[in-house]
Formats: C-alpha cells, sequence, structure tokens
C-alpha cells in the first residue's frame, strides 16, 4: 500500500471522515468499492453532504491486520516501509541510537576503557549504538561537520558526542557526566535540542560565543519556509534562549554553527 492509503485507513479506525475529504485515488480503488460493497464501510448524511465511517469493526480490524500487521505498526523498519509504501521514510521508524565519539582521553563506555585519543587520531570517530557512558566532560555536537572540528573551539578536555539524528531523553539517560556543553546551530531547532538536554543535565551550558551578535550579523542565513518554535523553546525563560529566539523569530534568520569552526 502505498503511504497515503495507509494514513487513510489507520485514521478512519479513530475517527468517521467527510467523503469530500476522501482522496480520489482512494475513491477509484478497487479495494475502497469492495470494503464499501461489502459494507464494512458505510456513508451517511451530514449535513449538505455525508461522511464515510466503520460499519462492520470487526471485519474492519481484521482488513486492518491482513494489511498492516501489528509488529509492522509498532516497529516499522524502513525495509518494510520501502516493501509496503515504496518510501523508507514514509511512517516513523524506532531504530537504535547511533552514536559518534571523538576525543583525547579515556571514556568508559559499556564498563569498559576506551582510548578515544587513539580511536580518534587513527580512525577520525569512534561509533558505537546504545551506548552507555561515564565520562567528566561531554560536550554534544549537532552537526557532524562541527563535530568532527569541535577540539578547535574547546580543546582536548572534552568527550565530543555526535548522534545521528536528534537526540532523546532515553539516550540522554545513559550519559553519566559531570559537565555537559551544547553545541549547536541557533535556531529554533538548536534552541530545542539544548532546551532538551539541559531539562536531562541542569547544569548544561549552551555554547554563545562572545562575538556571537556580530556573528549573527555578518553570516546569519535566511531561513527557507518557516521554523516553527516548540512549546519548550517558546515558553522558556532562559536568558540565552530569549536572545536567540526573538533573533530568529524577528529576522528569520538563524546562525550555523560551522561558522565557528571555519578555517
Amino acid at each position: 500500500m502505498k503511504e497515503l492509503e495507509y494514513k487513510f485507513y489507520v485514521g478512519l479506525k479513530s475517527s468517521d471522515i467527510p467523503m469530500a475529504q476522501v482522496p480520489e485515488s482512494i475513491k477509484t480503488s478497487l479495494l475502497f468499492k469492495n470494503l464499501l460493497k461489502t459494507t464494512i464501510l458505510d456513508t451517511r448524511k451530514s449535513g449538505r453532504g455525508s461522511v464515510l465511517f466503520v460499519n462492520d469493526r470487526s471485519s474492519f480490524d481484521s482488513f486492518i491486520n491482513r494489511h498492516f500487521s501489528e509488529d509492522d505498526i509498532k516497529q516499522v523498519t524502513k525495509a518494510l516501509n520501502i516493501l509496503k509504501l515504496r518510501d523508507s521514510k514514509a511512517r516513523r521508524v524506532k531504530s537504535d541510537p547511533l552514536f559518534l565519539f571523538r576525543g583525547f582521553n579515556l571514556v568508559i563506555i559499556n564498563g569498559k576503557d576506551v582510548d578515544l585519543k587513539y580511536f580518534t587520531e587513527a580512525f577520525g570517530v569512534f561509533g558505537i549504538i546504545n551506548p552507555k557512558v561515564k565520562a567528566k566532560k561531554v560536550c554534544f555536537v549537532e552537526n557532524l561537520e562541527s563535530f568532527l572540528k569541535a577540539e578547535k573551539i574547546f580543546g582536548k578536555e572534552f568527550i565530543y558526542v555526535h548522534k545521528y539524528g536528534r537526540i532523546g531523553t532515553a539516550s540522554l539517560s545513559a550519559f553519566e557526566c559531570d559537565e555537559v556543553l551544547v553545541f549547536v546551530d541557533y535556531d529554533f531547532n538548536g534552541l530545542d535540542e539544548y532546551l532538551r538536554i539541559k531539562n536531562h543535565f541542569p547544569n548544561a551550558k549552551l555554547y554563545l560565543p562572545d562575538t556571537f551578535e556580530e556573528l549573527f550579523q555578518k553570516f546569519s542565513k535566511q531561513i527557507k519556509g518557516q521554523q516553527k518554535q516548540t512549546r519548550r523553546v517558546a515558553t522558556s525563560e532562559l536568558n540565552e534562549v530569549i536572545m536567540i529566539r526573538d533573533l530568529v523569530a524577528k529576522n528569520n534568520y538563524f546562525l550555523e554553527q560551522e561558522i565557528l569552526t571555519h578555517d
């Protein structure tokens, strides 16, 4: 099934849908016509139009289960997305978090001493899935390019961490550290990542260069479209968040963190 059909039929399980909102491609499909013909789905008048509803809940559930297994819905893999929906990103994927590390000191990962200096100098990064980490000083870096050059700014005392994708609460709970620094883009998404990390590590600090306002004026970049603030960002009362939030909202510009590690 295509993504549109998947969203439509699963959505119909929880609420009726006006017939005027049923996509034409679904209305003309043999599958939809058969569901109406067998009265598994039916319509009733509503105002000037009509709504589509599930008439036979048991048969409809069987239909859903035949086309979308429970395991498929709960834990969709990209391979299944491609096979069923012809799109690896069509449905949310639950995957194991991949972390990259750089550093020049020993760090305890999954209960073992790891010589990050060796891996950093020999291979560039140390990568691991689902790590449990103990370290004194950790710097979470949002973007890969900045992660690869972060020691230019912060030196060799920190353990630098970059996660493939946004970092979540479950991943953060696997870290034990005394000092936390957050290095992100200066936009709504970066602020949200900072606040997510700070919610878990109250002592976390956002890296904000002394020349930030000057850098923003010279090198900020217009946002394509319109970034949306999360509630966490919009309601934050932290001075650094307010300052960046207001700049971004007023100008619809943001500052990429890469400018700070530029050669």
